[in-house]
């Protein structure tokens, strides 16, 4: 319980920090972004030099930056009304994903029960993995549904972000492993490092830009398909 309430208690300022950096002007973000990639960078270095660790290192700086450009996306593609500075497509990133990882710590601390791949991460289930996705698409539909987003990209992210995720944070606990840590670090307490708490963030962001490029790619305003709206 003491344990729980601290990792609450973290997560609690690190969302809030995070949501005041996001709906501030986006200078503050990428200086956020810039801090955070400085701090993860350090705790790479200390995880040793590997073909692994330079692999996950590509994806954090990728992850970062797709982050700050969700942001500047601003609230391109919702619904008639909505403020042009909320950053609607970032939120279809942050929000569901870590619905998804409190889904799955919870589900499963509670009832996990088989393992998905104890070499690599042994605290991680099959039960829990299943809540996190449920949650993490539940929750990409309802930012779909709030903001009037098109369906087709919602729903693609909606499915696949939660799987996208979960492969961030096995690469950045299979280079743990290797180094011999539990965490990557100590910077947030209850959690680990920052590597720890942005591993599934960093792995999503790419691929919700990647969604959202695909999307403007097809042409803004067209109707049916791509287009139609939650």
């Amino acid at each position: 319980m003491r344990e729980l309430r601290r990792r609450t208690v973290t997560a609690l300022i690190y969302a809030a920090i995070v949501l005041l950096a996001v709906g501030g002007p986006p200078i503050v973000l990428w200086i956020l972004l810039v801090g955070a990639g400085l701090v993860g960078f350090s705790e790479l270095l200390r995880l040793r030099v590997g073909r692994p660790a330079l692999a996950f290192g590509a994806v954090f700086v990728l992850g970062l930056v797709c982050l700050g450009f969700l942001r500047a996306a601003g609230a391109l593609g919702a619904r008639a009304g909505t403020p042009d500075w909320v950053p609607v497509w970032l939120l279809l990133t942050i929000i569901p994903t870590w619905a998804g990882d409190i889904a799955a710590y919870l589900v499963g601390s509670a009832v996990g029960r088989r393992r998905i791949a104890p070499s690599i991460s042994p605290g991680k289930t099959r039960e829990g993995t299943a809540a996190g996705f449920v949650a993490c698409a539940l929750a990409a539909v309802a930012i779909g549904v709030t903001f009037g987003l098109p369906r087709t990209p919602v729903l693609i992210v909606a499915l696949g972000l939660g799987p996208v995720g979960l492969a961030g944070d096995l690469l950045e606990s299979y280079v743990k492993r290797r180094a011999g840590v539990k965490d990557s670090g100590a910077i947030l307490p209850g959690h680990g490092g920052l590597l720890d708490r942005l591993d599934s963030l960093v792995a999503g962001a790419p691929f919700v830009f990647a969604v959202f490029i695909a999307w403007l790619l097809t042409g803004l305003g067209g109707e049916g398909g791509m287009f139609e709206r939650f």
